[in-house]
């Protein structure tokens, strides 16, 4: 009897390798992909999202003429009264800060108005 079962365990645990390494390796827990909390602009008058705990930025670039134009909005997306806040950089410089004050509202865009410079320039969430 005894051998009957041992070779019964025996059976059942090679079955069960077997059958974990059709499936390949367990996978990793997932804990959510990390969203960039902030991008470098890209000058194709595309509106392009990167986001934070606190809200939704949205910016965009365009170029005309040999002239650059970024512009910038954010979104409080928090519901809990504090504010979302947003910047845009040229060469490492705070040159706009936008904040979206209330529950899921939108802020202004506000605009570099047109430049010479090409930046780069970098939208923070």
């Amino acid at each position: 009897m005894k051998k009957h079962l041992r070779a019964g365990a025996v059976a059942g645990l090679s079955v069960a390798l077997f059958g974990a390494m059709l499936a390949g390796p367990a996978p990793a827990v997932a804990v959510g992909k990390a969203k960039p909390k902030s991008a470098t602009v890209k000058f194709n008058c595309k509106v392009r999202t990167i986001e934070d705990k606190y809200g939704i930025t949205e910016f965009k670039g365009c170029k005309k003429n040999g002239k650059y134009q970024v512009s910038i909005r954010t979104q409080d997306t928090r519901m809990d009264g504090w504010a979302s806040n947003a910047s845009l950089k040229r060469n490492g410089v705070t040159i706009i800060n936008v904040n979206a004050h209330g529950k899921g509202t939108w802020s202004a865009w506000k605009t570099t108005g047109w430049t010479a410079s090409a930046g780069p320039y970098t939208a923070h969430a």
